[in-house]
């Protein structure tokens, strides 16, 4: 049995005009002047923008902005921003998009108060405890940041990206509303499903060790219910069922509920860090490529039961089989889920890799584990570079 404490602070708004009802009072608990940070595409593009600065200015609250937030957020971006929200005396922070400007917004509330490289606090080099209040605004079902304290930062300079905690990174509200990613595009909804099931599975469900055995069968919920929809939200983008379950998935499985009871780890998560130091590719495309090739690496008679346990309960594998046999019908419908419904290019040659880059992208995933990634069978630099060759 493992101890553990569950605290999770944030306030969670779920549902449409649930930001004109509230966004304003949440702001006014922190402060009256606010930064904005956000990346400047749909966000402007759909009204979001307009819709949020009207509330502002309407409740008399001041706002400055950085609008400039890169997938796979650069600490460059976030040195930028962090001067404004100094220059201005900003008080609190609103995040407004995907998981980028989310991640890019939370080390903003801690480098708000840190004059140097914000890179000094991401690599933990420099400790500064102060951080400003963060308030998310997801306009994407994916990585989750609106409901936890994780940062994923780019270094282009270094080739590197790194995932710093801090207590000041846990939004104190976040406003869920499905509505607004209607208008998310079909590509981007796409990589939004493998990144919520990715979530799921690399970091929570494929591990061998304990788990308690209802949030076991939440998270096969949470994972047949993005399984379903996914697909639906890429060609109906207004169906309001599939959006509101993506949405709920994406901000519920990062929440820690799912973490208690075993230990997390996150293979595929680190691996995809090692494409991300070189090639701009989304998060959840990275990981989508990858988890049927690692699991196809992987499958052995540790493995496939739970690879089965998997294909039964989300997939409608038929029970019965051999393990072995149930294990290779989830890959392969798992396979078809991510290429053929969701449309996900499953070739990273075709997204621009260099197959002669694939040495230096698996060191870079691995230098920071001392060479391995430990998981539910644990894999070398080697057995990395082995998977991206898989994806090729």
């Amino acid at each position: 049995m493992q101890n553990y404490v569950y605290y999770n602070p944030t306030k969670l708004y779920f549902g449409h005009e649930q930001i004109e009802a509230h966004l304003s009072e949440e702001v006014k608990k922190y402060g009256k002047r606010a930064m904005l940070v956000y990346d400047n595409g749909s966000v402007k593009k759909y009204g979001v923008y307009d819709r949020i600065v009207k509330i502002l200015a309407e409740a008399g609250i001041e706002y400055s902005e950085y609008a400039d937030v890169e997938p796979n957020p650069q600490y460059t971006a976030v040195n930028e921003a962090a001067k404004i929200c100094r220059e201005n005396d900003c008080d609190v922070v609103i995040a407004i998009g995907g998981g980028s400007a989310i991640d890019a917004a939370k080390l903003v509330c801690q480098a708000r108060f840190y004059e140097g490289d914000c890179w000094d606090l991401v690599t933990q080099k420099v400790t500064e405890e102060r951080g400003l209040d963060l308030i998310a605004i997801p306009t994407i079902a994916s990585a989750g940041s609106e409901n936890d304290a994780w940062s994923v930062i780019s270094n282009a300079d270094t080739q590197q990206k790194l995932d710093p905690w801090h207590l000041h990174f846990q939004p104190v509200a976040a406003f869920i509303d499905p509505v607004i990613t209607y208008t998310v595009s079909k590509y981007q909804t796409a990589v939004g499903a493998a990144d919520i099931l990715s979530h799921i599975t690399d970091i929570r469900y494929f591990i061998k060790e304990h788990k308690i055995e209802f949030v076991e069968q939440m998270m096969e919920a949470m994972a047949r219910a993005v399984v379903k929809y996914g697909p639906v939200a890429c060609e109906e983008p207004t169906n309001e069922i599939a959006r509101e379950n993506l949405s709920w998935a994406s901000t519920l499985i990062t929440g820690g509920i799912m973490d208690q009871g075993g230990k997390t780890d996150m293979i595929l998560h680190l691996a995809e860090y090692g494409i991300a130091a070189f090639y701009e590719i989304p998060h959840g495309h990275g990981v989508g490529l990858m988890m049927p090739r690692w699991m196809q690496y992987v499958l052995g008679d540790e493995t496939a039961p739970i690879f089965y346990r998997f294909g039964v309960a989300c997939f409608n594998i038929e029970e019965g089989l051999d393990t072995r046999s149930g294990a290779q019908k989830t890959i392969d419908a798992l396979s078809d889920w991510m290429f053929n419904q969701l449309g996900l290019e499953s070739h990273m040659a075709k997204l621009g890799v260099d197959e002669a880059m694939l040495p230096e992208m698996a060191l870079k995933a691995t230098e920071r584990n001392g060479g391995v990634l430990h998981g539910i069978t644990d894999l070398t630099t080697k057995d990395i570079e082995n998977i991206y060759r898989m994806c090729m």
